[in-house]
């Protein structure tokens, strides 16, 4: 099969679903399949293994980025001769398209809070255009199937743009299991000694490049109230670490925090914590959580976020209602922080029991079933 795949950037240096296209071509290759990935940058390790074509974008502003992004990648598929277009993102010109980032319309309601603000932001470019390019890919008669990563934004594919049921599949991220397993905890009294953490103390790990969209500085606020004053927090990942270390001083914990930045081998962090925490307000699936998961350590997150379809609390981590919820948070830290050390092994091999289930492999197989189910409407019509 000639594959398509449209990705504004294709790497492994970067988020989840960047590394997502790179996992899904090389193991679609490793099938036998032809597969081109279209779009704005690839990693120059990867064009020797992966052919690539690349757009212009108008980069004048944030919306001619996007909606020219969406415009030429459209052109670059037409009368290429491709079995099948797959987006993992906003594009035009498609077979299928995984929602990858946040659906703009839920967004807004979830980031802007005041109706009023709420109704003048969408008068904002950025914000217009996106909403129009997701109702016009989404609502495209081309468009065969909507992939969503959880059932929120199945729900909201179908509340916010009308999408009908039948034409959305909900296919879970997989984790690559040979990078991502309980063997990395073997190595955290090592870790920890890099960190400067004692053995004993307990660790919190957060992960993300937006610290405050990702709850960080609720994360903060639960540290400052949680009854354990030893527990330490390890923050991964670039963002605003002023801003955030002087929030942490105000907080009287600036001691206890460590910004270590964005590391290319974060599962042996996971493996040296205690309980990871993403409190995000929204997002389709994070793929920090599924990795945590394979690494045996517990997942905090919210209820507003896809990666809840995972979490079924205090089995294999724990829910709090939303980005605010300091002492929900701190609840949760204090609960599992108290628990016996027998109990917490007994959390943490069912970290790994549900992550296994839900590999690389398996999201592949059933993206495969979903393009067979494409390919036979197409024929027919």
């Amino acid at each position: 099969m000639r594959i398509a795949l449209v990705k504004r950037r294709c790497s492994l240096r970067v988020g989840g679903s960047e590394r997502y296209c790179v996992n899904l071509a090389r193991r679609l290759q490793a099938r036998g399949h032809d597969v081109t990935v279209i779009g704005e940058q690839i990693d120059d390790e990867l064009r020797s293994e992966l052919a690539f074509i690349p757009v212009r974008v108008n980069r004048l502003t944030s919306w001619t980025r996007n909606r020219s992004f969406a415009e030429n990648c459209g052109r670059a598929v037409r009368g290429a001769g491709f079995d099948l277009v797959y987006g993992l993102g906003r594009s035009f010109g498609l077979d299928a398209v995984r929602v990858t980032e946040r659906l703009q319309s839920h967004w807004l309601n979830v980031r802007y809070r005041n109706p009023m603000r709420r109704l003048l932001e969408r008068f904002n470019p950025r914000h217009r255009t996106l909403i129009g390019l997701e109702r016009q890919i989404y609502r495209s008669g081309n468009v065969r199937r909507v992939v969503t990563q959880s059932r929120l934004d199945r729900r909201l594919v179908v509340e916010c743009y009308g999408v009908p049921e039948d034409k959305v599949r909900t296919i879970y991220n997989g984790v690559d299991t040979a990078v991502f397993h309980p063997g990395m905890r073997n190595d955290a009294a090592d870790v920890r000694e890099e960190l400067g953490f004692g053995p004993d103390e307990p660790l919190l790990v957060f992960a993300s490049m937006d610290f405050e969209g990702k709850g960080l500085r609720s994360i903060l606020a639960a540290v400052a109230r949680t009854r354990h004053r030893a527990a330490r927090l390890l923050v991964l990942g670039r963002g605003p670490v002023r801003r955030f270390a002087r929030i942490a001083d105000d907080l009287g914990i600036g001691r206890r925090v460590i910004f270590a930045g964005r590391r290319g081998d974060i599962q042996r962090f996971y493996g040296a914590g205690d309980l990871f925490l993403l409190p995000t307000a929204y997002e389709p699936f994070p793929n920090v959580n599924l990795e945590a998961l394979a690494c045996g350590l517990p997942v905090l997150t919210t209820t507003t976020a896809g990666g809840a379809d995972l979490i079924v609390p205090g089995e294999n981590g724990y829910l709090v209602s939303g980005l605010d919820a300091a002492d929900e948070i701190a609840a949760c830290v204090d609960e599992h922080l108290s628990l016996p050390a027998a109990a917490r092994q007994a959390l943490s091999d069912r970290c790994w029991a549900t992550a296994r289930q839900w590999t690389i492999e398996r999201n592949v197989e059933e993206t495969l079933d979903m393009f067979q189910e494409v390919l036979r409407e197409k024929s027919r019509s």
